[in-house]
């Protein structure tokens, strides 16, 4: 024992032997002097009073980060166009929408067949937008990179329109046609190519000049003006928005300004509500002058009593004209309108066996059919369907409505809500269905 404790200490103090000494401690350098830096220069004020860049301005909103300003956006100049005449109504209409896996179909709701069908090159849509004249549908595909334009009257593929950004995966999210047709506001969602993963680059409008294929701005943010579901009169020469208040606003076609109003908070007679317009037009925003706009009133007494009618609008001289209230609000959501006839179409209760109770508990779903011109109801059923059926369309003279979704067929009743068939296609429908002159 005596000689392994011996043993221990030698081979200790050998070990000891071999550490290097130890680094003396450096002495410390004095630090440099603080420099004096020139104050921050304050951005110059944009056209609207607000100063430009990040600073101040609202918060959050799509494709803005926190603390960034609204930019200010003036759009290109133009040659209006028009929708279509309110005469276009006295003719033909077909239904154009979506069938899996790559058309845009025209059908035919006189004699329920499918008319033509446009292949688009680049595989199934994601959505779609409605030119402002209904001529052409820009439909969203290849994997939310590309915009194909789909001419109605020639049944062809017009062009097509990629964007592309260099290190970075785009996705067009929303689309909106400016005055004129020409230009186009993008919104993409951007996807960072990073050296070992993919991040999220806040969303970004693009201002596009669709004749030159070509982006003239980008833009973090489109004014609030908007934001609130703005869209083009009739004439394509302004925009027609609403404020908080529900008032409808009309806009500067280029700077997005206030130019009108017409008042629809302040009550029309003693003890009446404010109007709320439901964006239902029965001249089908065809009009330039005059808006027939479906409302609806809540009681300033009795809130949870709220009574639905129509209103007309002049729009020239941007005042109320007339107001009709028909009494309770309808039941139901989703209403097609038949501007041909002035007929509404709604559906409410279990939908295909969603277990809301439409018919005293069951499943089953209720169809209604309106007479637009003073309320009134004019049939109603009761139905089952499978799950996720709801109501798509009304005939535009109003003696069909169709039941589609989840599937490719659709189901027809006839005016009186009876059951009259079932349209068997060629592929899944999918899409809004559109109702444009023949």
């Amino acid at each position: 024992m005596m000689r392994l404790s011996a043993a221990l200490l030698s081979l200790t103090g050998l070990l000891a032997a071999q550490e290097p000494p130890p680094v003396p401690t450096p002495v410390p350098t004095p630090a440099p002097a603080p420099v004096t830096q020139e104050p921050a220069p304050v951005p110059e004020a944009n056209a609207q009073g607000a100063p430009s860049g990040r600073t101040g301005g609202r918060r959050g909103g799509r494709g803005q980060g926190p603390g960034q300003a609204r930019e200010t956006l003036e759009l290109p100049e133009f040659v209006p166009v028009a929708a279509p005449p309110v005469s276009g109504l006295e003719g033909k209409q077909y239904f154009w929408f979506g069938l899996y896996p790559d058309f845009i179909a025209q059908y035919d709701p006189v004699t329920d067949t499918l008319v033509k069908k446009v292949k688009l090159a680049n595989g199934m849509f994601w959505s779609e937008t409605l030119t402002h004249d209904r001529k052409r549908l820009l439909v969203v595909t290849d994997q939310q990179r590309t915009i194909e334009v789909v001419d109605f009257a020639s049944g062809t593929l017009a062009g097509t329109h990629t964007f592309l950004e260099d290190g970075f995966i785009l996705r067009v999210r929303e689309l909106r046609e400016c005055p004129g047709g020409v230009h186009w506001l993008v919104r993409t969602d951007r996807i960072k190519k990073e050296v070992d993963r993919y991040s999220f680059e806040p969303a970004q409008w693009l201002l596009y000049d669709s004749k030159q294929k070509k982006t003239l701005r980008k833009i973090a943010k489109l004014p609030e003006a908007m934001d609130r579901g703005a869209q083009l009169s009739a004439d394509g020469t302004q925009w027609l928005s609403q404020d908080n208040d529900g008032n409808l606003l009309f806009l500067d076609a280029r700077k997005l300004t206030e130019v009108g109003k017409i008042d629809l908070r302040t009550p029309v007679y003693f003890g009446a509500g404010a109007l709320r317009l439901s964006g239902t037009d029965l001249l089908d925003r065809r009009d330039p002058k005059r808006a027939l706009m479906l409302f609806t009133s809540q009681d300033p007494v009795e809130r949870t009593r709220t009574s639905w009618g129509v209103v007309e609008l002049d729009l020239e001289h941007k005042k109320i004209v007339d107001v009709q209230e028909w009494g309770p609000q309808a039941g139901g959501f989703g209403m097609r309108v038949a501007p041909k006839k002035k007929i509404g179409a709604s559906m409410s209760g279990g939908f295909g066996g969603g277990g809301r109770g439409g018919g005293g508990g069951d499943n089953r779903s209720r169809l209604l059919l309106y007479d637009l011109t003073n309320g009134r109801k004019i049939a109603e059923a009761l139905e089952e369907f499978r799950p996720r059926r709801s109501l798509v369309a009304i005939s535009p003279d109003a003696d069909k409505i169709y039941i589609g979704t989840a599937g490719s067929d659709f189901e027809v009743f006839d005016a009186s809500l009876k059951r009259l068939k079932t349209v068997e296609l060629e592929g899944e429908i999918y899409g809004r269905i559109f109702v444009i002159d023949g």
